[in-house]
């Protein structure tokens, strides 16, 4: 009965360790931006991430969803959904990748807005948001 059990379990980490890889592989980068001041200190999935810089990559995932990485020194610390923001009007949209961050008081959500640009090579046009909640200081 043990061994059945320890045989369950086996198959069922390669099963995660397959299905993991596979979203992993399906991410591609659309653009990275090194040494990103964060105002505040960011509350995500029940961690408190300090106020600081922090390297931020933005990615594709397939289906289309996107994500926000958040590393620090080469480190992953966290991944972040977004929201893609569809444009209303495509001559608003910036040449080169742009990064906003706006504080939502009301709600204590960090708003980041990132736009890949009108010239860049792959993923032209895309602009996702991504709502993180902070702590007050």
């Amino acid at each position: 009965m043990v061994k059945k059990n320890n045989y369950v379990r086996f198959l069922v980490f390669i099963g995660l360790v397959f299905l993991v890889g596979q979203l992993a592989a399906d991410m591609n980068l659309i653009n990275r931006f090194k040494k990103v001041a964060i105002p505040v200190d960011l509350l995500i999935e029940g961690s408190i991430l300090p106020k600081g810089e922090y390297d931020l990559e933005f990615l594709r995932a397939n289906p289309l969803s996107y994500y926000l990485r958040i590393m620090k020194k080469g480190k992953i610390l966290h991944l972040v959904q977004g929201k893609e923001f569809i444009y209303d009007d495509f001559s608003k949209a910036p040449r080169k990748p742009t990064l906003k961050m706006s504080k939502n008081r009301a709600e204590k959500l960090l708003n980041i807005v990132f736009e890949s640009g009108s010239d860049t090579v792959i993923y032209e046009l895309c602009r996702a948001t991504y709502s993180i909640e902070y702590v007050e200081d």
